[in-house]
């Protein structure tokens, strides 16, 4: 590349070197944008680097969702919506775990209820919210497992979940092949089958016998094949 010369350093060059300056040094300002569609007091979701035991016993990598509130406190895989936590009389049947957090240069130190400290690269994947009035489709499905393989044991467990959703809103907890035809049987049935509906981070299903339950929700990615819905991972 030839080197400017004197006389291309003129104004122009001077005054769009200076707007440069500006943009850089006000990024490296900037604090971390607050998580869109969550209010004031959440700074951002995380999906955070975990090693948890699964099938076997073995220790796999899984990414788990982290909620950052600006008060300094954090709440670890929600399984309800973010803003029905009651961060004063969190229960783990709302939450895996929960405690405070502060940041160290690239990384976060989090201290969780039990006084225990782990350090996290900050901020870690993005947790991607749903449109509201969205839809899925298709059949996913989510294992987990424990067992004893790992130390030399003779058990391995398998647990597998699966739900199938239709784009004119209907869900079941069966895993059905296509999944895109709401006249299946399935779909009728009382307890385990009934309309969802998405709106950010939190699902809505509305089930057949008139119970309504809601749970966190977020994708993993914007193809929107992968989601984690309270506590667990499915994917198409």
């Amino acid at each position: 590349m030839k080197a400017l010369s004197i006389r291309f350093v003129n104004a122009r060059f001077r005054a769009a070197w200076g707007v440069a300056l500006f943009a850089m040094f006000s990024c490296s300002c900037e604090k971390d944008p607050a998580t869109p569609g969550l209010g004031s007091n959440v700074e951002r979701i995380s999906l955070l680097l975990d090693y948890e035991a699964g099938y076997g016993g073995y220790v796999y990598p899984v990414h788990n969702p982290y909620v950052f509130f600006k008060d300094g406190r954090y709440v670890k895989e929600p399984k309800i919506p973010v803003n029905e936590l009651n961060l004063d009389a969190l229960t783990t049947e709302q939450a895996v775990n929960w405690g405070t957090w502060k940041r160290s240069g690239s990384d976060v130190i989090l201290t969780n209820r039990d006084g225990d400290d782990s350090e996290k690269e900050w901020p870690g994947a993005q947790a991607f919210a749903a449109k509201k009035g969205e839809s899925l489709s298709g059949a996913f499905g989510s294992i987990s497992g424990g067992g004893n393989l790992a130390v030399g044991g003779t058990v391995g467990v398998i647990s597998y979940s699966s739900m199938t959703f239709t784009p004119d809103g209907w869900f079941t907890n069966e895993k059905l092949g296509g999944g895109t035809n709401s006249d299946h049987s399935a779909f009728s049935r009382q307890t385990s089958a009934g309309r969802y509906e998405l709106d950010g981070y939190t699902i809505t299903l509305n089930f057949n016998n008139g119970d309504t339950k809601r749970f966190f929700f977020c994708y993993y990615g914007e193809d929107k094949q992968v989601f984690r819905l309270s506590g667990r991972t499915y994917t198409n």
